[in-house]
């Protein structure tokens, strides 16, 4: 095949696999990035730049300076938070496409998203000043930081009690430093802070797509389910959306935030939650793939579209195909489905020997943790312990929430206190 162009990819962790593998197949060179030199990316890579993922200076002088027969035409991640900022900066400087910083800021503050979303009529939750005294707190409310990723560092207070206990045990309410840093044109600050909101009853969905020329192009619509304690570890991802009436209201919203944030160019993933009125609040949107093995399993195997194709055809400028069966309800049920320890402080005693069952096809299924770890899950989605993706039985043998619980008794594994 000759060769189109050299792509940039900003990590070669297992996650950036399916973009880099994506590129090769399509024709494309790639070079890849990470300070890991085991990362399995970079045994795919022709060219691999070793460094950090968060060195944008760096990795744009090296890039710059690599001795190519052609162009980099393309530049991407598969990751989150920093290394999306250094996608954007370095797309930035070598007119490449992504979406821009002032994009990647808003969506990466919490209260800035909440500031566009509002602006264009979205709902989101209502945020409560938490310095006016307890008496004075709407309960039950949620407690974040406006920085953040992968659930880590939330709260959820019910009661007035609740929230005396916490205050005491922090002696005030957390206030994190900031670590001003100089402008240099890629976030001018890493401040954090927490936000409380109210607390919002109701069922989570996630929403992943890709948007082009300042459109976008959804490709699933999922359930999502999380512990029943914080900070609300993510445990299942589940198709089909079984509400075909919220569809249209769903995406308008999404388009809004697209243009509320300038979003462009770029892979996007958003969260809501849908309260028993129908109501649709924005809880997050980022221009990431998103985790969870969402675009890598759950999309192709259910819907049978290639999201990292898509991707980096959108990433070169090539005119992207919509992913034109993510909201069809097909006769059978796929899901993603994660292994969490129970609330607190525990070890892993072993894995459960879960197998498929009946019509279940399994997709993959992935030991995260070994026996005998430390697990904390006020450290977030990271100390879950297994993952299982499968592709389920025909909707008339039985209920979601059926197959969703016999899916997770046959995951959980054993633990114990410690």
């Amino acid at each position: 095949m000759k060769q189109k162009g050299y792509f940039l990819s900003v990590g070669a962790g297992i996650n950036q696999v399916p973009l880099i593998t994506s590129a090769l197949n399509l024709g494309y060179t790639v070079i890849a990035v990470d300070q890991n030199d085991r990362a399995p990316g970079l045994g795919l890579a022709s060219l691999r730049i070793l460094e950090s993922v968060t060195e944008y200076r760096k990795i744009l002088k090296t890039a710059s300076e690599l001795p190519l027969q052609g162009k980099i035409i393309g530049v991407g991640t598969r990751s989150y938070g920093k290394a999306t900022y250094t996608t954007s900066y370095i797309a930035d400087k070598m007119k490449l496409r992504y979406a821009p910083l002032s994009a990647v800021e808003i969506c990466s503050d919490k209260n800035l998203l909440k500031e566009a979303a509002q602006r264009v009529g979205i709902l989101v939750p209502e945020s409560l000043d938490l310095h006016s005294g307890i008496n004075k707190t709407r309960f039950p409310f949620v407690l974040k930081p406006s920085r953040g990723n992968s659930k880590e560092g939330i709260h959820t207070f019910f009661d007035s009690e609740e929230w005396e206990q916490h205050l005491k045990s922090k002696k005030k309410l957390p206030r994190p430093k900031t670590t001003a840093r100089k402008k240099t044109g890629i976030h001018v600050s890493e401040k954090e802070d927490w936000i409380a909101e109210e607390y919002i009853p109701g069922f989570e969905i996630t929403v992943c797509g890709l948007v082009q020329n300042g459109e976008f192009f959804p490709a699933s619509i999922s359930h999502k389910d999380v512990t029943t304690f914080a900070p609300y570890l993510e445990i299942a991802h589940t198709l089909p959306f079984s509400h075909p009436e919220l569809v249209g209201e769903i995406l308008l919203n999404c388009r809004a935030l697209v243009t509320a944030t300038k979003m462009n160019n770029c892979p996007f993933v958003a969260e809501f939650r849908i309260n028993p009125l129908g109501e649709i609040f924005l809880i997050e949107a980022v221009p990431e793939v998103g985790g969870e093995f969402l675009a890598d399993y759950l999309i192709p195997n259910y819907f049978g579209s290639q999201y990292f194709d898509n991707l980096v055809r959108l990433l070169v400028g090539e005119k992207i195909k919509p992913f034109e069966e993510y909201s069809q309800i097909s006769k059978k049920y796929a899901g993603v489905f994660f292994s969490a320890p129970p609330e607190g402080k525990s070890k892993l005693v072993e894995h459960s020997s879960f197998q498929p069952k009946g019509k279940e096809k399994l997709i993959f299924d992935l030991k995260w943790k070994e026996p005998g770890e430390i697990l904390k899950t006020n450290e977030g989605n990271s100390v879950r312990t297994r993952s299982v993706a499968l592709l389920g039985p025909d909707q008339n043998d039985q209920s979601l929430e059926e197959w969703k619980s016999s899916v997770q008794e046959r995951l959980e594994g054993k633990f114990e206190s410690v």
